[in-house]
């Protein structure tokens, strides 16, 4: 909560501050449901909560194993179509600690959209290092006192992931960017279908260097979506929105299953269904400069593998704060997206 109240107070100081920026002139109108200010460079920084944790359950066994960290910050640049945004989970910040307990965490994502009339690229790259069992309790002798004693902590269990979607949003008069990169503003309540083929490649390894580890494992796993999104904005006022979203998805996956014991290596496949539900609401206020707002995204995914009776549920979720500045794009940024723009169908 004290982050939180911190947060509110930063977005309306600075809303005060840059208020003599809230010039008509700078809002460049499209048509009557959206204004356009993507020739301006656009700066936010996010603070967000990350539940991100894998559960795995068998018949005499459930697994609860999720990384140490609480908070990350996220910074985006988004100039005409392209966004660019990275982010890590810093140790300064407050409910991050804990790594005697649980373990340290190291965390890295890249992410890039681009965002035409319709159509919309995604592109991610996560990095993790550091797990730790949340249901230690379960597993532990009875004299384990959770807040006291150690979780059971996996520091050298990894995962590189390689994330797309591919989507085509239908409505011309809904804009994505007016939530998402924030390089447009919708002006009129407008909705839009927007289905997607999400893809996905990500590898996890707990291989170890201690010479006690006498086994690990190592999976390879690939995952397709055909996700349908429904999306709309409702606009309350000329600087207040509401956002909201939800879209079932349905896959397929393959995962390669590297088992090490000594210098023995068993590999199995499987083949697996998945059924995902995504959800996401939001709210934001923009003068012609300044915007700041926060949006909840959430995810449960469902994973049965073939005849195997384990079942793997992935569940994310998020709440965002977001601060962000637009400012005036330097020369050398305008000429460079403007030979890209002049020679790509991404231009409007």
């Amino acid at each position: 909560m004290r982050l939180i109240s911190f947060l509110f107070l930063l977005s309306v100081l600075s809303s005060n501050i840059f208020a003599f920026h809230d010039n008509d002139s700078l809002l460049l109108i499209e048509n009557n449901y959206y204004q356009k200010k993507d020739s301006l460079l656009n700066i936010k920084l996010a603070i967000y909560n990350l539940d991100d944790r894998i559960e795995i359950s068998g018949k005499d066994f459930h697994y609860k194993i999720q990384p140490n960290f609480t908070l990350k910050t996220k910074f985006y640049f988004s100039y005409r179509f392209l966004s660019i945004a990275f982010a890590f989970a810093p140790g300064f910040l407050p409910w991050n600690g804990d790594n005697e307990l649980k373990g340290k965490t190291k965390s890295f994502s890249l992410n890039m959209n681009i965002i035409s009339k319709h159509w919309v690229q995604d592109i991610q790259y996560n990095y993790l290092r550091g797990y730790y069992l949340a249901n230690t309790s379960d597993y532990a002798p009875p004299e384990w006192e959770e807040g006291t004693d150690p979780y059971i902590q996996f520091p050298d269990m990894r995962e590189h992931a390689f994330r797309g979607a591919t989507s085509y949003k239908f409505n011309s008069n809904f804009s994505l960017k007016a939530i998402r990169t924030h390089t447009e503003v919708q002006t009129k309540s407008e909705g839009s279908f927007m289905p997607s083929i999400i893809y996905s490649y990500y590898r996890s390894n707990n291989e170890s260097n201690e010479e006690s580890q006498r086994s690990s494992q190592k999976t390879d796993n690939f995952e397709i979506f055909a996700a349908l999104w429904y999306m709309h904005t409702f606009v309350i006022n000329k600087k207040l929105y509401f956002s909201v979203g939800a879209a079932p998805a349905l896959g397929y996956g393959v995962t390669k299953l590297n088992t090490r014991i000594e210098s023995d290596h068993t590999i199995n496949y499987y083949h697996q269904g998945v059924i995902r539900i995504n959800e996401q609401i939001g709210l934001g206020y923009n003068t012609a400069r300044f915007f700041t707002g926060m949006v909840i995204i959430a995810s449960q995914a469902t994973e049965n593998q073939g005849e195997n009776p384990i079942v793997q549920n992935n569940i994310l979720t998020t709440f965002q704060i977001f601060v962000g500045y637009r400012f005036d794009a330097p020369k050398f940024i305008k000429k460079a997206f403007n030979k890209i723009g002049n020679n790509l169908p991404v231009k409007k």
